[in-house]
């Protein structure tokens, strides 16, 4: 405490640059999290519409399920390009003219026409997934409303009626109708002798008869068509916002740990600089007590600083932290074993600025690790202990149970032990040499 009093600017690196940190990585994951935006060209003004199903759609229909996805601005074909060029928009997206009558035509496939920013290929490409999502989805709505026409088209066919599709309107008697009247004929024929043009009437009953038993398939086949595999969906229990959570999750793991590291090996290494760990050895304290002496002093500043970005989550964004009673021990089990990892650092190194460069440089790439997917990258970061605590610390702000914590808190606990005593060692055949 007296060391960080007598150097301010100590004391800001260590915590002002970990809360820096937590503040650009939640920025930049609340970046990615935002609905993108679009320039909306439409050349279809002819105002059309299409009937499909019991539904009339207009190119306005299609927008407005497209603004559900992303920001759309409606813009002309020189403005939309000058927005793309300027970085404004993400893309532009262009409905050419005729496309209502393409799809009302049910011959012509209508197609829109997208171009994406070439300032930021990822964001450009990100749009173009969300767009073929959109599409699908609207193609799947019109694939269902075809097949409900067709199948009526199928059951007029049968029983006769008024029908309209496409756009056209007729007058069909029917299969069941024209089979009474072929019938009635037939057995008139026959009265009368006259077997030749019965047998004629007889092969069109045949014919009639085979149709309307395989337009009696009909309907499953249809059904099939639209949704070849069906999805049964289950509402799992109200959790919190996965994304949200998980850049949370990482914002705090990197503050905290670049905290806990960097406290323990910068002040290890400027008391044995200033040889202050000479004269405790020299019968005033032992290595293991000086170690624990950091791992405490460590955990409790992880303590104060995880409860404060915490509660300014909770004050400022839409996630809910909430179990507070369980966030205090797990904060300061993870604060200690980040002071156990940063007194090793601390008690190689020859120097105060030398162990806080190396703890930065070691720290950074061990906590992305944890982030990456993969089993390799999971499987390092399980052995050092930010890979645990992200996990701990993940969990506690997404899972509605808490019950999943406990394998990765008993992983942190055995890792706080382990590097907490290797700290002892390392300090112990370091600090003399």
């Amino acid at each position: 405490m007296r060391l960080l009093a007598r150097a301010p600017i100590l004391l800001l690196l260590l915590i002002g640059y970990p809360v820096l940190v937590a503040l650009l990585a939640a920025a930049a994951l609340q970046g990615q999290g935002r609905a993108p935006t679009i320039a909306l060209v439409n050349l279809d003004t002819a105002a059309q519409t299409v009937q499909v199903g019991d539904q009339r759609l207009s190119v306005d229909d299609y927008i407005n399920r497209l603004a559900k996805q992303v920001h759309v601005e409606r813009l002309g074909a020189d403005q939309a390009r000058q927005a793309l060029d300027a970085g404004r928009v993400e893309a532009v997206l262009t409905v050419p003219a005729g496309f209502i009558a393409d799809l009302q035509s049910g011959l012509v496939q209508p197609t829109l026409h997208l171009v994406t920013s070439r300032r930021s290929p990822i964001e450009g490409d990100a749009v173009a997934h969300q767009l073929q999502s959109a599409v699908y989805e609207f193609n799947q709505s019109l694939a269902q409303n075809y097949v409900s026409q067709i199948l009526r088209l199928a059951n007029l066919i049968v029983v006769g009626g008024q029908v309209g599709i496409f756009g056209r309107q007729g007058q069909v008697i029917g299969l069941t109708r024209t089979r009474r009247i072929v019938a009635q004929a037939h057995d008139q024929l026959l009265q009368r002798g006259q077997v030749r043009l019965a047998a004629d009437l007889a092969s069109v009953l045949s014919f009639i008869n085979a149709t309307q038993s395989n337009l009696g398939l009909a309907a499953p086949a249809a059904s099939a068509i639209a949704s070849p595999i069906r999805l049964d969906i289950v509402q799992a229990e109200h959790g919190r916002e996965p994304l949200s959570a998980f850049g949370v999750a990482a914002a705090l793991l990197a503050s905290l740990a670049l905290v806990g590291v960097l406290l323990s090996a910068g002040g290890i290494a400027a008391e044995r600089e200033e040889h202050t760990l000479a004269r405790l050895r020299r019968g005033l304290l032992a290595p293991p007590a000086i170690v624990l002496e950091k791992v405490l002093f460590s955990a409790l500043a992880c303590l104060a600083l995880g409860l404060v970005l915490l509660g300014a989550v909770d004050l400022l964004t839409g996630l809910e932290v909430g179990r507070w009673a369980a966030w205090v021990p797990v904060l300061v089990l993870a604060g200690a074993s980040f002071g156990a990892f940063g007194v090793i650092i601390g008690a190689i190194a020859r120097e105060t600025r030398t162990a806080l460069l190396a703890a930065l440089m070691l720290t950074l790439p061990l906590v992305f690790i944890g982030l990456i997917p993969g089993i390799a990258a999971s499987r390092v970061a399980q052995v050092v202990p930010f890979g645990p605590g992200f996990n701990v610390f993940q969990t506690l702000l997404a899972d509605p149970t808490i019950g999943g914590i406990w394998p990765d808190v008993l992983s942190l606990g055995i890792l706080t032990a382990v590097f907490t005593g290797a700290a002892a060692v390392v300090l112990d055949r370091w600090s003399s040499a």
